[in-house]
């Protein structure tokens, strides 16, 4: 079930591509196929399906041959003691054809281990076990006792489906494994790599009011579906929405300040490092933290107040709109992403629950002396804000900014900057391959630093802080 959501949703990626340059990959111009990425891609690190097809033939290899050999020996009418005695234990590669099941063995022995379990890409190993068996093999022609021999037609159908078996594994690998991989990866890495040229897959998100903000524009609307408008609320969903808000920033303190995270990838700037974890609320979420050259309050006021003005300095927000205030450190926004990844990602709206506070260092409020800046988001549903036909609604599941001062020495004297964190955990809907999410999350998250350094540049050269 798996691998048939896995090739639809490559069938979905390739069809919704229109430039050949993401079709042909290699410089020999490979024409990449749905099946081929779909079959050749590694979700997790795990075995791709047709790699785990080849293992499978190796199987068959070992089985069918050793089901080939019996029918060979039992059809003398011997006893199994006598065969084991004849072929086995008085070995004499004249008259026994146990040794073409002990070539076999070591075939499916060999081969598993390196292209199952150590996992290589390179068709070293799957040459010597072919030329091996087919050079014992024609050895073995010459030097058996035909003449002797009570069903030769048997004997001849067990070298040559031992031959046969060798030359397909030999082919498989090398024309079916090795290239669907290759291409796959080939693909992935394409559009992971058009972070950096302008042109992402998924574009970085820019501000504390969500973890959604992280499409580039590609041919996208000019404006928001839908025009700002006065959402009435009761006190009862006024209290509903403070202790979601409060309850959001619960689970993003909590969930950033996890243990173990794993490496995903490190960034050009030291100390730009972005992590995952599996978790069991929220499933896998992502962590990218680095140095922002400003103070932590200056970059948390301006996400905090100048909403409305994300779209200004970040060109892959289209709208970004506040919705209501609910309370102190408490509103609700709307916002419409642009498309991404030339088509792949349409443009998707969000409704997004936001919690702004100062919190010390047990993650409770504290405005006069705090240990860092956080703004969290939740995705939440508001009368009249509905979702749109012409629009995919995504889903922001847990997520925050998390800015904290840190004094640094820069040119022998000290400064005040900040250690920017970003929780993500977002779920985008629609047909998108959790492969290519996966291998472009954290280049997203390593190339949308640049635009928040590049805004602090900016607003240090205009003397805002």
């Amino acid at each position: 079930m798996a691998d048939t959501h896995i090739w639809e949703a490559a069938e979905v990626l390739i069809n919704s591509m229109p430039s050949t340059q993401y079709r042909n990959i290699s410089h020999s111009s490979v024409n990449i196929t749905a099946e081929e990425l779909a079959s050749g891609s590694q979700p997790n690190g795990r075995l791709s399906s047709v790699r785990r097809f080849f293992c499978l033939f190796v199987t068959f290899d070992i089985l069918f041959t050793s089901l080939m050999w019996l029918i060979c020996v039992m059809m003398r009418g011997e006893t199994l003691i006598e065969i084991f005695n004849r072929e086995i234990v008085h070995y004499d590669i004249k008259v026994s054809l146990f040794d073409i099941v002990i070539a076999a063995i070591l075939r499916f022995v060999l081969l598993l281990i390196f292209y199952a379990v150590i996992c290589i890409n390179n068709w070293s190993v799957i040459a010597l076990s072919t030329g091996g068996t087919c050079a014992f093999l024609i050895g073995k022609v010459f030097v058996y006792d035909w003449p002797n021999a009570s069903q030769p037609v048997y004997q001849v159908f067990l070298i040559l489906t031992s031959f046969t078996l060798a030359w397909g594994e030999a082919w498989f690998l090398d024309f079916r494994v090795l290239p669907h991989e290759q291409h796959a990866k080939q693909l992935l890495e394409t559009i992971v790599q058009r972070t950096s040229e302008r042109t992402p897959l998924l574009a970085p998100r820019t501000s504390g009011e969500s973890t959604v903000n992280w499409f580039s524009p590609v041919d996208t609307p000019q404006s928001s579906p839908r025009p700002p408008r006065d959402v009435i609320l009761t006190q009862e969903q006024i209290d509903e929405y403070k202790q979601m808000a409060e309850e959001s920033m619960a689970n993003a303190w909590n969930t950033i300040n996890l243990e173990d995270w794993r490496l995903e990838k490190r960034g050009s700037v030291k100390g730009d490092v972005v992590e995952s974890k599996q978790t069991e609320q929220f499933g896998k979420v992502y962590r990218f933290t680095g140095m922002v050259s400003c103070p932590a309050k200056f970059l948390y006021e301006e996400f905090k107040t100048n909403l409305t003005k994300l779209p200004e300095w970040n060109p892959t927000i289209l709208k970004s709109e506040l919705i209501k205030e609910i309370g102190p450190g408490i509103d609700l926004s709307y916002q419409v992403t642009a498309g991404g990844g030339r088509g792949i990602i349409a443009p998707r709206d969000f409704v997004i629950l936001r919690r702004t506070a100062a919190l010390n260092k047990m993650g409770k409020l504290d405005d006069n002396d705090p240990y860092c800046y956080i703004s969290s988001g939740v995705s939440v549903t508001v009368p009249g804000y509905p979702p749109c036909n012409d629009l995919v609604r995504g889903h922001n599941k847990v997520g925050c900014w998390r800015m904290t001062p840190k004094m640094v020495e820069v040119n022998n004297k000290m400064e005040q900057q900040t250690v920017f964190q970003w929780l993500m955990c977002c779920d985008l809907k629609g047909k998108i391959p959790q492969f290519v999410l996966d291998a472009a999350f954290a280049s997203v998250m390593l190339d949308y630093i640049i635009h928040v350094r590049k805004y602090a540049a900016e607003s240090k050269a205009k003397g805002l802080f």
